[in-house]
Order: structure tokens, then sequence, then C-alpha cells
């Protein structure tokens, strides 16, 4: 079993038997999360969006998988691992990264077969790519880094 640090046990059970209910949380926490981002309340934003994305991934990993579905996934894993660079925490924003690359590329192996699904999770993935270098060229340039939300 997958071990959760935003989310509780009755949380995870919850979201399994209410995954429509749980991906309209999903939405509302990226929402509230994004606001706090732009106003650099990175902490703040990482309890929301860390709830957002594993809410989503366990969603995901149900097999309850849909465009916008995946969209939030991605969207909430790249805002909340430049929360962390955002914080310092850089090798928990990699490791994030990698973890849902590595996911999507399980996606595409199983949906060999079906053009369109392989197409958009391959463009999740670029994405998330994107945003690991953007987060790595950040530190190189300048240890102190200030990404940019606007």
């Amino acid at each position: 079993m997958i071990e959760y640090q935003y989310i509780c046990i009755k949380h995870r059970i919850w979201v399994d038997e209410n995954p429509e209910l749980a991906f309209d949380n999903v939405l509302q926490l990226s929402k509230q999360a994004e606001k706090k981002l732009l106003k650099n309340q990175y902490d703040e934003a990482i309890i929301l969006l860390g709830t957002a994305f594993e809410t989503a991934e366990i969603i995901f990993d149900n097999r309850l998988e849909s465009p916008q579905l995946t969209t939030c996934l991605t969207s909430s894993a790249i805002m909340l691992a430049h929360a962390y660079s955002m914080t310092g925490q850089v090798e928990a924003a990699n490791r994030l990264l990698v973890k849902l690359k590595h996911k999507m590329q399980c996606a595409i192996n199983c949906a060999v077969g079906y053009a369109t699904k392989v197409a958009f999770f391959k463009h999740c993935s670029e994405a998330i790519t994107e945003a690991n270098n953007d987060i790595t060229n950040a530190i190189q340039d300048n240890p102190n880094h200030q990404l940019s939300y606007h």
C-alpha cells in the first residue's frame, strides 16, 4: 500500500468510495492553491496541492481516468513541485516529478493501441519533464531562484 503524506486512511477510503466527489474536491483544492501561489504563500499551497495530488493519484490509480483527471493530476504535481522548490525542498520536487513521469510511462504502456490516449499521456509526460527541467535549471542558474507563477 502506498503511503500518503497529505491524506489519512479515512480520506483514502472516502476517495475510493466517492471518486466523483473526490475529483470535485481536487478541482477546488487546486483553485485555492493557485491563489496561494500567486500570493507567494508556498507552505499553505503545498498542503492544498499535496492533498489534491494524492487524491487525484488515488483516482487515477484506480483507472478511473479521464483527460480532465489526468490534466489535474499533472498540473497539481507540477504546481506542488514548484512550491516545493520555492521552499528549498528541491529533492522532494524531483522525487514527485520522477514518480509521476514513471506513472505516465506506465499509462502509455497500458494504452498501447489507443493512439489518442497514448498521445495525451505523452503530452502530460512532456509537461512533467519540462517542469523538472525548469526546476533543475533554476537551481543551477541561481541557488536562491524565484520561479514565476504569474
